[in-house]
């Protein structure tokens, strides 16, 4: 009975063992699966690097990871490529073009990542977008003893930085004709994919625009990411005779070989100048060693606008001295005032004829401005060239006549003594006749 006990209880642990027990599938066998997990340009999968068309030894890194539950033994990766992704060396002097680079990432334990790196060049004239390569895994999985080998798709892409005139402004707001190192700061926006490399701008100017200095129309950016913007400040002059009105530059970009590639147009507004005729300079001749002459300047606005707190100064040379700055205020398109200037004239200067700048200061549209019109005038020799040689010639002339008509009376007096004396015509009466009565 025990013995029976003992039976029934053995076949029971045994049942029970059994349906425990159940037989493991066939693909529950540990087994290595490498896999592509990531793509990117660059070292830094956090921080990748952008492809450009021109681009030379650019690292391209592909991450393999194992998602099996084996070990994968002796990994080999080879990358398919063609144009524009291109893989080239010089062997004996001679570029070498590969179609296919293979790399030996060892063995890739499971759940374990190798990153390939592969140096590639893109062709300068790649258009930007994906472009999808091959690349052919080799592996062993060691507990199957199996080889393995796929062919895994990977998408390299390859970008292009679009900028573009996001705005202008200019400091000052308004430019004149004559205005000096003008800053035109033009905002430029990248609205490609890429970076866009090392930029170096250009604003192409042309009359009446100049740079202000040497390379004042150039700046270099540097790289910009996608979607930032910069600031390009150029300093730029406009010509004196410049024609009011809107103007528009082309802002390039300087490419490796020289070229101008257009990034877009800079609207430039030149507004009207107030311009002055000098109508008329009153006395136009002054002399050596005057004092207190009073020289008037009749001055016209000869522009359409108005011309606020207008100052009128003579810019003269050593040999001018005295009140040579005079006010005038406001001035009305094609309104006409005179300025009034009283000057004194060296003694030592010399007869000729000066040109003297005649500066004007004023405000328009709250800017301040200026601008030069030279007026000439005559130093003659000191004395009196003038009222003096006129009262000679008086005197002269007056002294003349005095001789002319004495000399006159003169021989007046002597024929009428000489008519007295020889008596009337015909003689003089005898009386007698020589006879006694």
């Amino acid at each position: 009975m025990r013995t029976r006990k003992t039976v029934l209880l053995l076949l029971a642990v045994i049942l029970a063992l059994a349906l425990r027990i159940q037989p493991q599938p066939a693909s529950a066998i540990g087994v290595a699966n490498v896999v592509v997990t990531n793509v990117f340009w660059g070292g830094d999968p956090s921080a990748p690097d952008t492809a450009h068309p021109g681009d030379q030894n650019l690292q391209l890194s592909i991450i393999l990871t194992n998602v099996g539950d084996d070990v994968a033994r002796n990994v080999n990766a080879t990358l398919m490529i063609s144009p524009p992704i291109v893989y080239s060396y010089y062997e004996n002097g001679i570029e070498v073009n590969e179609t296919s680079i293979s790399q030996l990432a060892g063995d890739i334990q499971a759940g374990q990542a190798y990153t390939l790196k592969y140096t590639l060049s893109i062709d300068p004239s790649a258009k930007e977008g994906i472009y999808r390569y091959g690349l052919e895994l080799n592996y062993e999985s060691a507990r199957e003893l199996q080889q393995i080998d796929t062919t895994v798709p990977i998408d390299v892409p390859v970008w292009r930085g679009d900028i573009h005139v996001q705005g202008v402004q200019t400091n000052p707001t308004k430019m004149y004709p004559d205005s000096k190192a003008v800053q035109v700061a033009v905002t430029i926006v990248n609205s490609g994919q890429g970076t866009a490399k090392d930029v170096q701008l250009l604003l192409n100017l042309f009359y009446p625009f100049s740079a202000s200095s040497s390379g004042s129309d150039q700046i270099f950016v540097g790289n910009l990411p996608p979607g930032q913007t910069a600031v390009a400040n150029f300093i730029v002059d406009i010509a004196t005779n410049a024609t009011w009105g809107q103007y528009s530059v082309i802002l390039a970009r300087v490419a490796e070989n020289g070229q101008l590639v257009p990034v877009g147009q800079v609207p430039l507004y030149i507004a009207e100048k107030v311009k002055y005729d000098i109508e008329s300079v009153t006395p136009s001749i002054v002399h050596s060693g005057d004092s207190g002459d009073v020289i008037s300047v009749v001055i016209r606005n000869a522009g359409t606008v108005k011309a606020d707190s207008v100052r009128v100064e003579l810019l003269v040379g050593n040999f001018f001295t005295g009140t040579l700055t005079d006010f005038l205020g406001d001035m009305e398109a094609n309104e006409t005032k005179t300025a009034f200037f009283t000057v004194d004239i060296d003694s030592s200067a010399q007869p000729g004829n000066y040109t003297i700048d005649l500066r004007f200061d004023w405000t328009q549209d709250n800017n301040a401005l200026d601008d030069t019109y030279p007026i000439s005038l005559a130093v003659q020799s000191p004395g009196a060239p003038v009222t003096l040689i006129a009262v000679l010639v008086v005197v002269v002339g007056g002294g003349g006549a005095f001789m002319y008509m004495r000399k006159r009376r003169a021989k007046a007096a002597t024929r009428a003594a000489a008519g007295t004396t020889n008596g009337p015509a015909g003689g003089s009466p005898n009386p007698s006749n020589g006879k006694k009565p």
